[in-house]
């Protein structure tokens, strides 16, 4: 995928993360291989560092160079057609009921536990969750039913600080155990979050501790289970979406989202980021942070996923092994929705990336910026070059 260099999206500051990693990353310490591939990617997307193609308007002339997108997962300009492609394919779950979000929330005592080793505590941390409202749901004073949710793992604050905690959607209902009947929950309301938030700290230190004990997280804090078990633990719900429709684009914002977008970002001056974040203590303010670049720098590459680790699961009903027969069946059940399935249109055949995003987003990214009439087309590659490497890396995840 590549897009041309000039373009920048209205209302998006012109400082992007790129810039602040190019000036400042080198003053870093030796990064693990992750965190430095990270910083390499984003200081190389969209550049002729990985190459590309220069374009000509097919009307005016216009010429115009496009370079390669990097695609690491955590860069802020690779992540809009990826958002769209997932979206889309979730339309084939979509069920005609409430959906509820629920957010499973890490205290912050055991943090150190997870910085130590995030791969298994993140796997932990997934199963906890996924224990809790399987088990929670199927209690008969509950609904005694079979659920289905998909949960997306952040690990951010708006100031970027560390603060792990999962995003849920959850039907509002789902299969009694005989499979023959759909079971609603109460209207705008799933579980007592109170029920969630003690049978989710069970499992969660449970596993942790016996994680510790073997060996699979490498910590020595087992002490702080004590105090995290003695610790008011937080999950909350939010009230249910207003239909399928806006559940898909809920999703959207938070599937494919990074730590910080560029949007975010204000300035760089005299070696101080500042950036945007919402006070969510007073009304979702927005208000402006300033911090060494240093720092910043440090924050962002604390949410660096380890390696092949998936951030979105699904389970129970909308799981992948599953799903193809029971969503099926709630519909049946249900009695909905088989005319809003007969809309979704099958994926051209051939189909490329610019006409994806077209079909998706209503975005024409071959309509020359110039003349706005005619349509970029490709007349030259650009060979990559590979210019130094603004980090050096170390071998070793921390």
């Amino acid at each position: 995928m590549h897009c041309p260099a000039s373009r920048r999206r209205a209302g998006r500051s012109s400082l992007e993360l790129a810039d602040i990693f190019r000036e400042h990353a080198g003053r870093l310490p030796a990064l693990s291989d992750p965190r430095a591939r990270v910083v390499r990617d984003i200081t190389a997307c969209r550049t002729a560092a990985l190459g590309g193609h220069l374009h000509e308007c097919d009307t005016c002339g216009h010429v115009l160079a496009s370079y390669n997108s990097c695609r690491n997962r955590h860069c802020p300009k690779c992540q809009h057609l990826e958002q769209a492609r997932w979206v889309e394919a979730q339309r084939d779950a979509l069920l005609p009921t409430e959906y509820h979000h629920v957010v499973f929330t890490v205290p912050d005592v055991l943090h150190p536990i997870f910085l130590a080793d995030p791969k298994p505590a993140y796997k932990l941390l997934f199963a906890a969750a996924a224990e809790t409202l399987r088990e929670v749901a199927l209690r008969p004073k509950n609904l005694g039913a079979k659920i289905g949710f998909s949960v997306i793992l952040h690990t951010w604050t708006q100031k970027l600080l560390y603060h792990p905690h999962l995003h849920c959607i959850v039907t509002g209902g789902g299969l009694d155990p005989d499979g023959t009947r759909w079971v609603a929950t109460k209207p705008r309301f799933l579980f007592s979050v109170r029920v969630l938030a003690t049978v989710f700290r069970g499992k969660l230190l449970q596993k942790l501790e016996r994680a510790l004990r073997e060996g699979v997280i490498r910590s020595d804090d087992r002490p702080l289970l004590r105090k995290a078990a003695q610790k008011k633990w937080v999950v909350y719900s939010k009230p249910p979406f207003g239909g399928p429709e806006r559940v898909l684009k809920y999703l959207g914002r938070y599937t494919h989202c990074v730590a910080i977008s560029n949007s975010r970002l204000v300035s760089l001056e005299k070696g101080q980021v500042t950036f945007r974040w919402r006070d969510r203590a007073h009304g979702n303010q927005t208000k402006l942070l300033r911090v060494d670049a240093g720092e910043f720098i440090r924050r962002f590459l604390l949410h660096v996923l380890p390696k092949g680790f998936m951030r979105i699961r699904h389970y129970g009903l909308l799981a992948n092994p599953l799903k193809r027969k029971l969503i099926p069946l709630c519909r049946q059940l249900l009695g909905g929705m088989a005319a809003y399935t007969d809309q979704t249109t099958a994926t051209p055949p051939l189909e490329t990336w610019q006409q994806l995003l077209q079909r998706l987003t209503g975005e024409d990214v071959t309509l020359c910026p110039k003349c706005r009439k005619g349509h970029l087309v490709i007349k030259q590659d650009l060979p990559a070059y590979q210019p130094p490497s603004p980090v050096s890396s170390r071998a070793r995840s921390p």
